[in-house]
């Protein structure tokens, strides 16, 4: 018997998969990655947090989540306080005005350690949108609580807010955090089961049942806020930049209070910012039999079916709403007949709100030019007087709902 064995050189032996090494590998990682999330969920990484600023939000591709935003509440809210949470648009965001005098920090002043004002508004946002979604899912932890949005008159709410920042809503629908709402429900199987929609819908319910069990979106948010941002944005800073720590952005918000004139209300989109305002409600309204003007009876239709079904019934008392005015700048501008119309819309919408059960309130009857720094956002002159008059609609709801006691 021959003792020659040809040995084949090892870079020709044939390399033999070995598919349970390989499962085994990627369902560990997998779990290292899912311990990670569910910590993350439970974290909160965001150190001296006032507001989303335009590095950690959907404008640069940072979506924060809902447990994150829930962290930032839990690390900041104590039980004994009654929880305030700001929603809405870049107006409560407080654009305009810097940090340190921005008008939801100086409701807190105002409030006092009784209550916790956390402001989640982001740019652009509907009173349906995240700041609403953390504010249910919360609801049983916090159930001494107030929630505040702004929104435009005759305008209808959106159940689920608008599209861009859906996505929390998603996420705590599929995580199973919020409560049972029969026109909400409906609305949502609609959606998801509408032929139209069926990659969406398989998208968002894989993304959603992922994230409630494994948390990757949690774990991704806390590497790119903390180590490393992979995610390639218009709104992001040019690479380098691009790839630094979300948690390294300060907030660089302008203050409005030494605008010029011009610098307020740039020339150049002054008739469009016109339009704007007179559109508001020249499509909303028709003349009154005797006079005057009058919701048209479609639109008075539309906007109360939607107060009816934006909010779940049982969330409304605690639900404010704030209807704000534009600048006198531009309202000055007005025919006597437009103007007119410009706040009869406006009080009509605090009626039909109220007639729903919401809690809502006007602003900017009083305010000057200098109290804004464009047509609709508040200079920190006219946010400390927001501030003001929410802080007496905060206490008059907490005293209604026996928050005080």
């Amino acid at each position: 018997m021959s003792d020659d064995i040809t040995i084949p050189p090892a870079t020709t032996r044939p390399v033999r998969l070995r598919p349970w090494w390989f499962l085994a590998g990627f369902a560990g990682g997998l779990a290292v990655m899912a311990a990670l999330g569910r910590q993350a969920a439970n974290t909160d990484y965001h150190p001296g947090f006032t507001r989303f600023i335009p590095p950690i939000s959907p404008e640069a591709s940072y979506y924060p989540t809902v447990n994150e935003m829930c962290a930032i509440v839990r690390a900041r809210c104590r039980p004994d306080q009654i929880l305030v949470i700001v929603g809405g648009n870049s107006v409560l965001l407080g654009v305009w005005q810097p940090a340190d005098v921005m008008w939801s920090k100086r409701l807190q002043d105002l409030l006092g350690d009784r209550y916790c004002v956390v402001n989640l508004a982001m740019r652009g946002a509907s009173p349906g949108n995240t700041g609403a979604v953390v504010a249910e899912v919360l609801r049983r932890e916090f159930p001494r609580q107030i929630y505040i949005a702004n929104e435009k008159p005759a305008t209808e709410l959106s159940m689920l807010g608008i599209t861009v920042y859906r996505y929390a809503f998603w996420q705590a629908y599929f995580a199973g955090q919020l409560m049972s709402y029969p026109d909400r429900d409906r609305q949502v199987r609609e959606e998801l089961l509408d032929p139209a929609n069926r990659a969406m819908a398989l998208d968002l319910a894989f993304v959603g049942l992922t994230d409630r069990f494994l948390h990757f979106s949690d774990f991704w948010n806390r590497m790119a806020f903390e180590r490393l941002n992979t995610v390639p944005s218009l709104y992001a800073p040019a690479p380098p930049a691009m790839f630094r720590p979300r948690r390294i952005f300060e907030d660089t918000e302008g203050d409005g209070t030494n605008l010029t004139l011009d610098q307020r209300y740039w020339p150049s989109v002054r008739e469009t910012e016109m339009k704007i305002l007179r559109g508001t409600t020249a499509l909303a309204y028709e003349r009154a039999p005797h006079g005057g003007w009058r919701l048209s009876g479609w639109t008075h239709f539309m906007v109360k079916d939607s107060y009816q079904q934006a909010f779940p019934k049982a969330l409304r008392p605690r639900t404010l709403l704030l209807i704000g005015r534009d600048s006198p700048f531009f309202r000055r501008q007005l025919t006597k007949d437009e103007f007119a119309r410009n706040e009869l819309s406006i009080r009509d919408a605090v009626a039909l709100l109220h007639a729903e059960g919401y809690a809502a309130m006007d602003y900017g009857a009083d305010y000057e030019n200098e109290d804004y720094g464009d047509r609709i956002h508040l200079a920190p002159s006219g946010g400390q007087k927001l501030a003001v008059e929410v802080a007496r609609e905060v206490t008059a709801i907490a005293k209604k709902l026996d928050y005080l006691k």
